[in-house]
């Protein structure tokens, strides 16, 4: 899934958590703790989104995520951050190990312990322990194709309206 995607599910849990009445340091490890892992289910998800895993020199590709996710990205961020920024930073948690290693590809220093992408596979290993999560990885692979966009705009459209209603609530 893309970065904007989880900064939505990270809002949304945020939002679901905060109803609960649960002290103050157990709502921030729950929050955290299913933003964290929601992000792996997601990700699972994926795999029936518009999600090549490298770059393509191609219109549609560039348009999307030259265009289209940065100015969704900076959406989310501006409307959602300053009231979720702990859920959507954890949501967002597991995708530091592309930043890390794509630092560490561009500089050619080698960041020990990061040789792998180890929040995400520690994260996916956990996940597939789990029975209902782990048939998500039997889900047809459509990563190429741009229709896919659609099943992921879908989801997103899902998420925000579900967090915007819960918003204007006022339990």
């Amino acid at each position: 899934m893309q970065l904007p995607t989880h900064f939505v599910a990270g809002a949304l849990i945020d939002k679901v958590v905060s109803r609960m009445r649960l002290p103050g340091w157990a709502r921030v490890l729950t929050t955290g703790g299913l933003a964290y892992l929601f992000h792996g289910v997601l990700d699972k998800l994926a795999k029936v989104t518009y999600h090549p895993p490298e770059p393509l020199d191609d219109p549609f590709w560039k348009g999307y995520h030259q265009r289209v996710l940065p100015v969704f990205t900076w959406a989310t961020v501006l409307a959602f951050a300053p009231r979720h920024f702990f859920a959507m930073l954890c949501a967002a948690l597991p995708d530091l190990d592309w930043v890390v290693r794509g630092i560490s590809r561009r500089t050619g220093r080698t960041i020990t312990g990061w040789e792998k992408p180890v929040l995400n596979e520690g994260l996916h290993d956990l996940l597939n322990h789990v029975p209902v999560v782990k048939e998500l990885n039997h889900l047809p692979d459509w990563r190429y194709e741009r229709k896919a966009v659609l099943v992921e705009a879908g989801l997103v459209v899902m998420m925000l309206s579900l967090l915007l209603w819960l918003m204007r609530r006022k339990d």
